[in-house]
């Protein structure tokens, strides 16, 4: 039985002190990872794909702390110099990955942008943070290649040099497969066409969808008529054409325009069309749950307008627009409006020339990426 000045000089010895932080590492892995972790600021803690992403994160740290003391307790039977480096590895991996993590939320939380959507406040990820997080892990790597030659001795030049250029080669012959979403995901965050937050719509796909996430690596999109995700490679997203409708006529990214095509005759005047259009859209606001009114769904200032689009052949083609705060009630506000107006057709004896155009059935598709 060790007194207690063996017990100490034991615990602060190099490999005492590893055995007691991954002692507590592996206690607390499931408090560490939701503490590194950047769900909660995203606001993806509540999604199955993160729940699942933390805990397969907790299982990789479980899994390397009982590595290292898998090989520790091996050094009892065998002694050898190797088995010690390769705890020392995968210690300095280990604090090296903690350490990054623990950066990457700090990067997030001074470089994030603050956000709100449906009421839901959240920090979104930006130019800045994607850009300063990539540097880090470059670091990272860079830092954990070097501590791998400090501890293996290799202080020879054609050594490191041999390991060097194979990581290399490694990199140039994956060039192909990373490096275009990279560059596209740089362009994508760098010229903002799109933010995190905006409605857009893919006119070569008939998708209407909101952009939930944009990093180096994917864009991610959720489509606003089923409501399941869509995730894409950003070297992909860049060959779609879509419309941003968040920066929209009146600047305010806050603000969605939404606008429904309607096609009347000649024989009415657009003071009779106004009259109707905004009639059933008054319908369609009283309609609106108080479940809805407290989400924010529509501006404080609710602006509606009516305005000829384009004179065709045998009627008139008219813009109805308005503003939602809200993606997510952009289908179900659409489908409202779009049964008050059928019904303020009898009212005011005005009958659409195309009634399909405001038929919802008949567009928005499903997902086809």
């Amino acid at each position: 039985m060790p007194n207690f000045s063996e017990l100490y000089t034991y615990v602060f010895s190099f490999y005492g002190f590893i055995i007691v932080v991954n002692t507590i590492i592996l206690i607390f892995a499931g408090k560490i990872v939701d503490f590194l972790d950047t769900s909660d600021l995203e606001k993806r803690n509540l999604t199955e794909n993160s729940k699942n992403m933390i805990i397969k994160k907790t299982k990789f740290l479980r899994l390397l702390v009982v590595s290292i003391f898998i090989i520790y307790f091996i050094t009892f039977a065998i002694s050898a110099s190797f088995l010690n480096q390769l705890i020392s590895c995968l210690f300095i991996f280990l604090v090296i990955y903690l350490t990054t993590a623990w950066i990457e939320r700090r990067i997030l939380l001074f470089y994030g942008e603050d956000v709100e959507i449906s009421g839901e406040k959240y920090v979104k990820r930006g130019y800045k943070t994607n850009m300063f997080t990539l540097i880090l892990r470059v670091i990272s790597i860079l830092v954990t290649i070097f501590s791998i030659f400090k501890i293996f001795n290799i202080d020879s030049i054609f050594e490191g040099g041999g390991i060097i250029a194979g990581i290399l080669a490694f990199i140039g012959f994956t060039a192909s497969v990373w490096a275009p979403d990279l560059v596209a995901g740089i362009n994508i965050l760098h010229n903002d066409e799109i933010e995190v937050g905006n409605v857009i719509r893919i006119k070569n796909k008939g998708i209407l969808a909101w952009v939930k996430n944009i990093s180096l690596s994917e864009v991610k999109l959720i489509d606003l008529v089923y409501y399941h995700p869509i995730i894409m490679r950003p070297s992909k997203f860049r060959e779609l054409y879509f419309e941003n409708l968040s920066h929209g006529v009146t600047g305010k990214k806050s603000q969605i325009p939404y606008i429904i095509d309607i096609k009347v005759g000649y024989e009415y005047n657009l003071e009779d069309v106004k009259k109707l259009c905004f009639e059933a859209f008054d319908n369609m606001i009283e309609s609106v749950t108080m479940k809805d009114v407290e989400r924010g769904y529509f501006p404080e200032t609710i602006v509606k307008d009516v305005q000829i689009g384009e004179f065709l052949d045998d009627a008139i083609l008219y813009k109805f627009t308005y503003y939602l705060t809200s993606p997510f009630y952009i289908i179900k506000a659409e489908r409202l409006l779009n049964s008050f107006l059928q019904e303020s057709q009898n009212k005011y004896k005005i009958s659409f020339s195309t009634p399909s155009i405001i038929d919802l059935k008949s567009k928005n598709g499903g997902s086809n990426l």
